[in-house]
C-alpha cells in the first residue's frame, strides 16, 4: 500500500487573468466588497478579510472596467482565512448558473486584460 505525497490540487479549466477589479459579494451573512485579483469565466479570487463558510452561496457584482456592473451567482469554494504568515486573504468563488451573455462578456474581458497586461511597459 503506498502513502499519498500530497491531495490533489484542482485543475484550471480556463484562462485566468491577475487584475484588479472590484467586487461586491452578499450573502445570508451579510454584504461586503473587495478587490478580485485572480478573474476567469470560472470564477474570481477576492482579496478580504471577511470570508463566508466554505460553499456559502453568494451573489457576485463584478465592476469591469468599460462595462456596467455584472451580476452572477457563485459559491465559495475554499477561503484563506487572515493571520500571520498569509499576505493575501481572502477566497475563491466559483461562478454558477453564468448565462452565455454573461460568460461572453467575462471571457471577452479576461482576454482583453490579459493582452493589456502583455503589451504594459516594463
Amino acid at each position: 500500500m503506498s502513502k499519498a505525497s500530497k491531495p490533489a490540487t484542482p485543475t484550471r479549466r480556463s484562462v485566468r487573468v491577475h487584475h484588479e477589479v472590484m467586487v461586491g459579494i452578499s450573502s445570508e451573512e451579510g454584504t461586503f466588497s473587495g478587490w478580485g485579483t485572480n478573474l476567469s469565466v470560472g470564477g474570481v479570487f477576492v482579496n478580504s478579510h471577511h470570508t463566508p463558510n466554505i460553499g456559502t452561496r453568494v451573489s457576485v457584482l463584478l465592476q469591469l472596467p468599460g462595462h456596467s456592473e455584472c451580476k452572477l451567482k457563485g459559491r465559495v469554494a475554499w477561503a484563506k482565512a487572515s493571520g500571520p504568515g498569509v499576505d493575501e486573504p481572502g477566497m475563491g468563488i466559483e461562478f454558477l448558473e453564468v448565462g452565455e451573455e454573461t460568460l461572453a462578456l467575462v471571457g471577452r474581458m479576461v482576454e482583453k486584460l490579459s493582452q493589456d497586461l502583455t503589451r504594459a511597459p516594463a
